[in-house]
């Protein structure tokens, strides 16, 4: 029996692409208030009044601490997900298939999973990558973009284990 590897870091670049996402979210909330103050005072009829403008000022504040705990969860929790269905490594050996996630490392055998593939074409509409979807135990692990090369020598290894690729069913 012949043997398969593949190894990542994607998992690790999504939680960066995301916490890149935060910050800039965030400071745009900041750039929201400060132009929200400046419009109020601007705006103020009595310069005198300085109630309304704390008061509008507060308010800004709290809608804006209020935004940034709503976005930082959201994206927070959006990431943790992506990251953990992104493999990090996949080994085949002789009689098992090893998953490495974020969460761990999970060792099955070839007819414990279930794998499926979508194609990425380019504009002549030849493939130039798959994603390999892995349902192991409940859950969908994937590889991205694979090449063209690594998918066909994953499909012969995964052939001779028994195991057979077919395209993703349409969701």
């Amino acid at each position: 029996m012949s043997e398969w590897s593949w190894e990542s870091s994607d998992a690790e670049w999504v939680i960066d692409r995301y916490s890149t996402g935060i910050v800039i979210s965030l400071l745009l909330l900041m750039l929201y208030v400060v132009i929200m103050i400046a419009i109020i005072i601007a705006l103020s009829p009595n310069a005198e009044d300085n109630q309304l403008i704390a008061l509008s000022i507060i308010t800004s504040m709290v809608l804006t601490a209020y935004l940034s705990i709503i976005i930082y969860s959201y994206t927070r929790i959006k990431s943790i997900r992506k990251a953990i269905a992104n493999l990090k490594k996949v080994e085949i050996k002789d009689d098992s298939i090893v998953l490495e996630t974020i969460n761990g490392i999970y060792a099955a055998k070839p007819n414990e999973i279930t794998i499926c593939y979508k194609t990425i074409t380019g504009r002549d509409l030849r493939p130039y990558a798959y994603i390999i979807f892995i349902n192991y135990q409940g859950t969908t692990y994937q590889i991205p973009y694979l090449k063209p090369e690594d998918y066909g020598a994953l499909r012969q290894v995964l052939k001779g284990h028994g195991v057979y690729i077919n395209e993703c069913q349409a969701q």
